[in-house]
């Protein structure tokens, strides 16, 4: 028997015990979907290509510490082949059994890395695997058959894949009948794709887990398919704190009236749903209360949390756990998580839960829930199987950027329509996705429809056009409005305007904070902290407050204002400000929040907020002539929606399709890949894929910022620069612990900067590189105890971005 995995103590797994393991889980994986046997199948044969010799001397080699080089031998090639050699025409007419063959050969192709089926070279990857010689394929067949699966076993596999495939495929062609005929074919080549990588997810998730708990000597963990009985508890003990609220002032009755209504909505099955709640209207914990209530009607496999934010992570992380009272449901995922307390076993198993969503409730980032469905890692592909069946929870959905509406709006088709999963889009400034070139399959519902008595109660602001003004005159605009109340935030949109107009205001008769990403984040911690004492100072005691900031305080920051001040940007940006203005209701009128548009800032490279302040633009003016259309109201349901119209009118054609530079939008790789898989193609007509797979992975990025962290010289980051120079010195021989202790704690201490800038203050010798590039000290002199980082000491150009 063929061995596929030794452990150090010379114990073998066969090739044939991991194949069906694999099998098994990945069935399990797809059960829900109805693709329980394409899974099997594609679990199956995903490594029969180890049935040879040349693979069990490599594996020996590798244990006794020989030279074997890892992945050195090809193992992954033999099941593409089988099954397209077997079931696949190569004709051009494609059949169900063609594609299902093609669907099943990208899983098992891609489970160590994802393959392009036509490259940029116009090579078919398929077409590669069926032809390449020096593989010994003959000899992986014969023994996968001997001794894994016979040809009887396999053709009754396949075909009951086929009758599985066939209904699939037929609804994903359904979801674009919206779509012209170019681009409902267009369309459906993403969603195949889509298909492809939820099989190839539960190919990796088969082996990947079967792989650790022989590795391990453990059984596989088992994910429960009946997930009512831990719903319903956890309901039961949210409704046991949620009746302890008080109801007493209007507020009060208002939130009540909001959780009442999603708990009621939750019994609607599965789709898209919209949360429209006013700042302050219990938002997380309404959407909590659906999910966990949906979730124990319909049987939901998990319930995902995300945010955009590590701030809004945070808090609401904290109240899901409050509100769910078992931690050991709850996994948080997000890039800087660090469990220092944690021990060795639980640090195991958190990697492992991580590592594929093994857990009920899952609290995640929007990025790696976009990573989930578009990066190229296997890491990220393993989790997409998760999303099944979830109820999944995108909290400020306003923030998914604009580039990316098209594959955004696409997944959210597939997920909700396809794999039965239930999406509850959260906002109080809700974008308009059904205008998008790609808009959603339906109409999402309104959890809680638009109510206006309802919506007064939390009316605290009234956003105003208080017109143009240079840069230089908003030092004087600021002293008016401080005539008039106590305490004031002026929100720019860039660095260099809150460092120039913070400085301009020391002047004044007023005590002044600064908060920008210039700033390392122990640095604005401690600053919120300032500026929260000097706010709840009485009022006879205290100085006026100004704070002048960038966009880092519009959201998972919980401070109020008298009075805001917002530089022209998109309506979702102003309306997050008049966020922190009168936040609990302390006036009994709504406070002005006055929106200006600095007539000489300089937005280079800041495309995105250029798009928003024009559409703001076009709100303001329609708003002039006709405000009983918008309801009075700049921030009601149909300002925005005017808003988020003739912003999607704003973004040129096929921008919303996530451009590159080099290679087309990755909507099109990821579709008909019509840039390579073109006429010139010869090899492209013998199969269905088409897409660029590999290629699209590896371009796909969430955010385009191309930047480097910087250590910086503030408080105890300087101690810590002394400490990793020292560490440095004696390089190889350190105790890493200590280091790597240092490098966790650095997080708080560090600013991201651009490529340009990172490579001027190299050319000023302001940067010392550690450890090979991977750690990067700012020099004393460039950063700022008010402002923080400041490119050149002691000059600034506050106009240049």
């Amino acid at each position: 028997m063929y061995p596929a995995h030794i452990r150090e103590t010379r114990e073998r797994q066969t090739v044939q015990e991991h194949c069906r393991n694999t099998a098994a889980l990945a069935a399990a994986a797809l059960r829900p979907l109805g693709l329980e046997k394409c899974a099997y199948l594609a679990g199956l044969l995903h490594d029969a290509g180890k049935n040879k010799q040349e693979y069990a001397q490599y594996l020996s080699e590798a244990v006794s510490g020989g030279n074997a080089v890892r992945g050195s031998v090809n193992h992954t090639f033999a099941g593409v082949r089988l099954l397209l050699d077997r079931w696949h025409g190569g004709c051009g007419t494609f059949s169900y059994s063609d594609v299902t063959a093609e669907l099943l050969a990208f899983a098992v192709g891609s489970h160590h890395g994802l393959f392009d089926c036509i490259d940029p070279q116009q090579h078919s990857g398929f077409f590669h695997r069926q032809t390449k010689e020096g593989i010994f394929y003959d000899e992986s067949r014969q023994g996968f058959l001997a001794e894994v699966a016979d040809e009887e076993e396999l053709e009754r596999l396949f075909h009951s894949a086929v009758r599985e495939m066939a209904p699939m495929l037929d609804r994903l062609a359904a979801l674009s009948t919206q779509a012209d005929d170019n681009e409902a074919d267009r369309e459906t080549a993403f969603y195949i794709g889509l298909l492809a990588r939820m099989l190839l997810s539960a190919v990796i998730e088969g082996d990947r887990t079967d792989t650790a708990a022989f590795m391990d000597g453990i059984e596989p963990p088992v994910f429960p398919e009946d997930m009512r009985p831990i719903w319903t508890e956890r309901l039961a003990f949210m409704e046991k704190k949620l009746a302890a609220f008080p109801r007493k002032t209007p507020i009060d009755l208002a939130r009540h009236t909001i959780s009442d209504t999603c708990a009621a909505g939750a019994a609607r099955p599965g789709g898209v749903y919209r949360l429209n709640v006013p700042t302050g209207g219990g938002k997380t914990l309404a959407s909590l209360r659906f999910a966990l209530t949906h979730a124990a009607k319909w049987n939901c496999s998990r319930i995902i949390f995300t945010a955009p934010l590590l701030s809004i992570l945070d808090q609401n992380a904290q109240v899901i756990r409050d509100y769910i009272g078992d931690d050991t449901l709850i996994l948080e995922h997000h890039s800087n998580l660090a469990e220092p307390k944690e021990t060795p076993e639980r640090l195991q198993e958190l990697e492992l839960l991580t590592a594929s969503w093994s857990a009920p409730i899952i609290i995640t980032t929007l990025v790696q829930l976009l990573n989930t469905c578009f990066s190229g890692r296997t890491s990220a592909i393993r989790r997409f199987h998760a999303l099944c069946g979830s109820v999944i929870v995108i909290d400020e959905v306003q923030t998914v950027p604009g580039k990316m509406l098209t594959l955004f709006n696409l997944a959210v088709n597939f997920l909700s329509e396809v794999c039965g999963a239930t999406i509850v889009l959260c906002s109080a400034t809700q974008p308009c996705l059904e205008a998008a070139d790609h808009p959603l399959h339906r109409q999402p519902v309104d959890l809680v429809p638009q109510q206006k008595a309802l919506w007064d109660v939390f009316k605290r602001t009234d956003i105003q056009n208080a017109g143009c003004a240079k840069l230089e005159e908003l030092s004087q605009i600021v002293t008016e409005v401080l005539s008039s109340c106590d305490s004031l935030l002026v929100v720019c949109n860039t660095k260099k305007e809150a460092a120039f107009l913070f400085e301009s205001l020391q002047t004044e008769n007023c005590r002044c904070f600064h908060l920008s990403a210039a700033m390392c984040m122990q640095h604005r911690r401690e600053t919120l902290q300032a500026l929260q004492s000097a706010l709840d100072k009485p009022s006879a005691d205290r100085q006026r407050v100004v704070c002048v900031s960038t966009q880092v305080i519009e959201a998972g920051v919980d401070i109020s204002f008298q009075r805001v001040i917002r530089f022209s940007a998109g309506m979702d940006s102003v309306v997050q400000a008049a966020g922190r203005c009168n936040r609990h209701a302390e006036q009994k009128k709504p406070a002005p929040v006055r929106l200006i548009r600095c007539t000489d800032e300089r937005l280079r490279g800041l495309d995105d907020i250029v798009r928003g302040q024009n559409a703001t633009t076009a709100l303001l003016n329609a708003f002039s002539k006709t405000p009983e259309v918008f309801r009075h109201d700049l921030s009601s349901e149909e300002s925005i929606r005017f808003y988020y119209r003739r912003l999607y009118t704003e973004m040129e054609p096929g921008f919303q399709d996530d451009q590159t530079q080099a290679h087309g939008s990755l909507y099109h790789l990821l579709a008909d890949n019509p840039r390579y898989a073109d006429a010139n193609c010869a090899q492209a007509e013998r199969y269905l894929l088409r897409q660029a797979f590999r290629l699209a992975g590896s371009l796909f990025q969430v955010f385009d910022e191309d930047t480097s962290a910087l250590l910086v010289p503030y408080g105890r980051g300087r101690e810590l620069q002394n400490t990793l120079r020292n560490a440095a010195q004696v390089y190889g021989q350190k105790d890493w612990a200590v280091i790597c202790g240092c490098i966790d704690e650095a997080k708080g201490y560090c600013v991201s900067v651009y490529r340009y800038q990172l490579e001027r203050l190299e050319s000023l010798g302001a940067v010392t590189s550690l450890f090979d590039g991977g750690i990067l000290l700012l020099s004393d002199g460039f950063y700022n105890e008010h402002t923080g980082f400041s490119l050149e000491a002691g000059t600034r150009d506050f106009q240049e971005v």
